[in-house]
């Protein structure tokens, strides 16, 4: 049985502040650490649940945030930016139709506009308002098991806050099973469980989503993609590679390949974001 782990940080354990998430930050030394703690607990739950192959794919910022030095060594390790040559899906990667057998959620988080929620944000916070898949206002998680959903493998398992778990119960209902690793007090603030209850409760989640098994969230077709951005200039960046205008502030990418629709719309982002895009290096 083969597992597709995707990680990113805001949701890991302990994590709550910019200072946790980036290159330089005071805290980003240790916030690493949590966050390959909580990946490793899916990682056992996977193989305690008959995992033969984990691929883990590091999803946050610059995507080489998962201390391979300290990786559960059964698993694989997927690093590196998501430049549109290197990673044209964003946060994933690797996957083919039939390779994988489920999926996981490590660490993530509520959708940008999120009244209150932990860091929240789709995809890259300084340019995205809102990112709505057929109508619906998408979280990375969303975008994610679309994508996952067009290759057949169910999203199983997905950890985070609060209100990330809310918000994937409102959106999914009993489709996974969920850890919640700490409680969401705002934008940068966290009343978080210890690192030894909260990666056991993502052991627990793996195993438990696992044993259940799932069904892909396939998205109807044909695809549309809307994005609100926050600046005039970012909508005419979009614009410039093809994107349909919506709104006064927005854009759209519509057609019967979804894969294709997730690439333009990455590839759209990173363009737009062409000035200042350290964070994707």
């Amino acid at each position: 049985m083969k597992i597709f782990i995707s990680v990113d940080m805001e949701g890991a354990t302990g994590v709550c502040h910019r200072e946790h998430l980036l290159p330089g930050g005071d805290d980003y030394q240790h916030a690493r650490r949590w966050l390959t703690g909580d990946v490793n607990a899916a990682i056992e739950g996977a193989f305690e649940s008959g995992a033969t192959d984990v691929l883990v794919a590091d999803g946050h910022g610059t995507m080489r945030n998962i201390l391979l030095d300290d990786l559960d060594p059964r698993a694989r390790l997927l690093t590196g930016p998501a430049q549109p040559g290197n990673r044209p899906l964003a946060q994933l990667g690797a996957l083919d139709h039939g390779a994988f057998d489920a999926a996981m959620l490590v660490g993530h988080h509520t959708r940008a506009g999120t009244p209150g929620g932990l860091l929240a944000h789709t995809w890259i916070g300084m340019v995205v308002q809102e990112i709505r898949l057929n109508g619906l206002p998408a979280s990375e998680a969303m975008l994610n098991m679309a994508i996952f959903g067009h290759y057949g493998i169910p999203v199983v398992m997905a950890s985070g806050a609060d209100d990330f778990c809310r918000q994937m119960r409102e959106d999914f209902g009993e489709r996974m099973a969920l850890a919640e690793v700490k409680r969401a007090l705002g934008p940068t603030a966290i009343v978080t469980l210890p690192l030894v209850e909260g990666r056991r409760r993502v052991r627990e989640a793996a195993r438990a989503g696992l044993a259940a098994g799932g069904e892909p969230y396939v998205v109807e077709l044909p695809v549309a993609v809307e994005v609100d951005v926050h600046r005039d200039a970012m909508r005419e960046r979009a614009l410039e590679l093809g994107a349909t205008p919506v709104g006064r502030l927005g854009f759209r990418y519509e057609g019967d390949d979804l894969i294709d629709v997730m690439e333009r719309l990455w590839r759209t982002l990173v363009h737009i974001t062409r000035e200042d895009t350290a964070f994707l290096r």
